[in-house]
């Protein structure tokens, strides 16, 4: 057999008294003396570095040296921040995968290090400051995360995987192995049975914190779990993600309530006074896009954008009248009459549909919802005894585009009108892209003067 003494190395221990030390071993093979691995130094051998200590720096300096690097490289590249999310994922997580199997890392080291160095990439391609929570980015897309895993929870599915290898083996040594080893720090690994249970665990644990612990920046998610339609959660993600990059941040700041707010800039350091320049009431977040009153027109010109969305929509069914608070239309009173006005009145052959639009702040969905039920109470009751059929459909939706659980009456509506599933997403998508579009412009034109657009058409 051809031995390559370049290709080789020796590391030796040997036993003095009762101590191990480390020695230099002189192993000569046709003539050559096998290269030694000097005092203090280490050596790899499957993608893993042993030394005298088994200290595991190398491996550690290696490790952090390559995650920054190829985040550098990702955080270099013209690409929208949903792209360079999508590579840390797929690409980065996978080429470290390997070091977290093999190294005997402990996790502690792994989040204050590794972690870290991760966080500050997101958070320069989100726009996050470091007063901002990351916990809103790790929650799946259906609870309004970006469905990020941090490389700490790679690291805990690598370490379970190994852990239940060495369980399941055949080999009765391998078992005794695992046997002899579940205790300590590897009890946080054996409790998991698959690798998708970590990430369970781990969402869990997120959630928990923004609704315990982060109440400013978990109202979004604590409001939007209890009051939110769910089976049209999935459509915001998608829509957010065909947005430019930054009405994208602005989505993700806002649910985490890190914009720069004049209350939020107090906090910061930045501004002495949180008042807002029109009212000189304090300007969070609610107070910018759904509550303060010198704002109004802004509000109603968003409100209308979504209804003329709305009406659109419904515009080209046949055989049917469509009535709308809009310049482009008749007006509902014909119908209703003067006392009540709803948004839009839409008139089949077999119904009457009494729409009604409230577009308002997260925690307000289930109050909107439920004042606009009681007021429009005595109204559906008056028209059922002209009309067989008459249906309300209380639309509630919030700034960002989130419907409300009592928003399931629209979605019948569609069902009813014959709109197939594909076309009912649409509809929804584009009224979510609308609001979520109107509330950036509102946010940014805060404490100047309004300039009256035009409806937003999308």
């Amino acid at each position: 057999m051809l031995i390559r003494v370049d290709k080789c190395c020796t590391f030796g221990i040997k036993k003095i008294v009762s101590k191990s030390v480390q020695y230099l071993p002189n192993l000569i093979i046709n003539n050559e003396l096998i290269p030694r691995v000097k005092m203090g130094e280490s050596f790899k051998y499957l993608g893993r570095y042993f030394d005298f200590k088994m200290s595991n720096e190398c491996h550690k300096t290696e490790l952090s040296n390559l995650v920054d690097n190829l985040m550098s490289d990702i955080d270099n590249k013209p690409l929208h921040p949903k792209n360079k999310l999508l590579l840390y994922s797929r690409y980065v997580l996978s080429k470290i995968s390997w070091h977290f199997t093999v190294c005997d890392l402990p996790k502690t080291w792994v989040i204050q290090n590794i972690d870290n160095i991760v966080s500050h990439f997101i958070r320069k391609w989100l726009d996050i400051p470091v007063s901002g929570t990351l916990s809103n980015v790790f929650l799946p897309c259906s609870k309004f995360g970006l469905n990020i895993n941090p490389p700490s929870v790679k690291f805990t599915q690598c370490q379970t995987v190994l852990r239940k290898a060495l369980k399941a083996s055949k080999n009765d040594d391998i078992r005794h192995l695992w046997k002899s080893t579940n205790e300590h720090t590897n009890i946080q690994y054996d409790i998991f049975k698959t690798t998708k249970e970590v990430i369970k665990n781990f969402h869990i644990e997120q959630e928990q914190k923004l609704g315990n612990n982060l109440l400013s920046q978990g109202f979004f998610f604590a409001n939007v779990a209890a009051f939110s339609l769910s089976k049209l959660n999935i459509l915001w993600p998608s829509t957010q993600s065909k947005l430019p990059k930054n009405i994208y941040n602005f989505t993700v700041r806002y649910i985490n309530n890190t914009l720069p707010t004049r209350k939020n800039l107090v906090k910061w350091g930045i501004s002495k006074s949180p008042d807002c320049s029109f009212c000189l009431l304090p300007e969070s977040l609610l107070h910018v896009v759904s509550g303060c009153q010198h704002y109004l027109d802004r509000f109603t010109w968003r409100h209308n954008s979504v209804l003329n969305s709305i009406a659109a929509s419904l515009k080209p069914i046949n055989n049917s009248t469509l009535y709308a608070d809009l310049n482009e239309y008749h007006s509902p009173s014909i119908i209703t009459g003067d006392r009540y006005r709803p948004d839009l009145v839409l008139k089949t052959s077999n119904t009457l549909y009494i729409l009604e639009l409230t577009v308002g702040f997260e925690s307000n969905l289930k109050k909107n919802a439920d004042r606009k039920k009681n007021k429009y109470k005595e109204l559906i009751s008056d028209l059922s005894s002209d009309y067989s059929h008459v249906k309300f459909i209380n639309l509630s939706i919030s700034s960002l585009g989130v419907f409300s659980s009592e928003c399931s009456s629209f979605i019948q509506m569609l069902e009813s009108l014959d709109f197939d599933k594909k076309q009912r997403n649409y509809v929804i998508r584009r009224m979510i892209n609308i609001a979520i579009r109107t509330t950036y412009y509102i946010f940014c034109c805060r404490n100047k003067v309004w300039d009256d657009p035009d409806l937003m058409k999308y």
